[in-house]
């Protein structure tokens, strides 16, 4: 059941306890969403929680929608927990007639998304690049994105 769903370690945050996770998902295991909400309760009320979940779900940038990612999502919704991702591909399959998929991010609650930041490592060490969350004590100031057009362009 949630064996499948590993716990890695505990960090102390500077205000509050914060449980971040490492997370691995078998690709062929069933994970419903029952046995998701139960991992998820061991964490405690603030935690990080992520990587490599196998799931799939438009909602954090995959391609498509898995039955696994279903079932993760309506925990999500559920619980009101959101996500942390690069929106950008993660997995780079050796096989050519795959295609490259967004199938590592974070699982989040009890922070907001001012004091978290995620950037990609395109190092490839396997067939996944990784991802790197920070979490700082402050707010986190992101410049917006230049827009291609204004109320001016004609």
């Amino acid at each position: 059941m949630t064996a499948h769903l590993q716990l890695n370690k505990y960090y102390y945050y500077y205000y509050y306890e914060l449980s971040i996770s490492s997370v691995y998902c078998p690709p062929r295991h069933i994970i419903k969403e029952q046995q998701f909400a139960e991992f998820f309760i061991t964490l405690g009320p603030k935690f990080l929680a992520g990587v490599d979940y196998n799931s799939k779900n438009t909602m954090w940038g995959s391609r498509i929608t898995t039955t696994k990612g279903r079932e993760l999502l309506k925990v999500m919704e559920n619980n009101n927990y959101s996500f942390l991702t690069t929106a950008a591909p993660t997995y780079w399959p050796t096989d050519q007639r795959k295609t490259p998929d967004l199938l590592d991010f974070f699982v989040t609650c009890g922070s907001s998304e001012f004091y978290l930041d995620i950037t990609a490592s395109y190092d490839l060490s396997s067939d996944h690049s990784p991802i790197i969350p920070t979490v700082i004590e402050f707010v986190i100031s992101k410049q917006p994105t230049p827009p291609l057009h204004n109320r001016k362009t004609d």
